[in-house]
């Protein structure tokens, strides 16, 4: 009778198991897309006194200030990021990130004269900290922070509380993937290392500020 009875309690949590195994696979997409969303924390484009948009992934990222700034939100833009891309410095170009964004911008459509540079920044709290203090110098009540749309999340938590205890009005505007589909992020080599390492670093921030 025990026997019997284990047996039916067997046979009941392998049954349990494989249905929460299947209802996890079937909703796989919905759960990884969600993974994915929570780190775009972005805002409705709005009129700015100006936009700084952030190093890294130059070409995503200057194409979109130039339809930003196309669309007359903001009347100038600065372009941070103290890093000298590695592919350009394999091939002897010393060019930062700062100016490849702006490069890449103008070669968008954007008036060569409504970009500048800020050669500062090697992380995002290094970008923060130059950004403020650079929109207080100029007495700019509002700005517009532009990034990859997955950093966004890390983005708000570093610039929010800074920009809060300038009285800076803070907007977030993020530029799509040109490497991954972002709503299958996990399809793609690119998507997954993005989302790996914008946890990743979240954490990090998290614990060390």
């Amino acid at each position: 009778m025990r026997d019997r009875l284990f047996s039916w309690r067997t046979l009941a949590w392998t049954g349990a198991l494989v249905l929460f195994g299947l209802g996890l696979w079937t909703l796989r997409a919905p759960m990884l897309r969600s993974v994915g969303g929570f780190l775009v924390s972005e805002d409705a484009v709005q009129p700015v006194d100006a936009v700084y948009t952030l190093g890294g992934a130059s070409l995503e990222r200057g194409q979109e200030t130039a339809r930003i700034i196309n669309t007359g939100s903001a009347p100038h833009v600065w372009f941070t990021g103290a890093n000298v891309p590695s592919a350009l410095e394999a091939l002897g170009i010393c060019e930062p990130e700062a100016q490849v964004s702006l490069d890449a911008a103008v070669r968008a459509g954007m008036p060569v004269d409504k970009g500048d540079t800020l050669l500062v920044g090697t992380s995002t709290m290094e970008e923060a900290l130059a950004i403020v203090a650079h929109a207080r110098q100029h007495h700019f009540t509002r700005i517009m922070v532009l990034s990859s749309r997955f950093h966004l999340r890390r983005v708000r938590y570093v610039f929010g509380p800074r920009c809060r205890e300038a009285g800076i009005a803070l907007a977030l505007h993020g530029a799509p993937s040109l490497t991954f589909d972002e709503s299958q992020w996990w399809r793609s080599e690119d998507g997954l290392l993005m989302v790996n390492n914008e946890y990743v670093k979240l954490l990090y921030y998290w614990w060390h500020y």
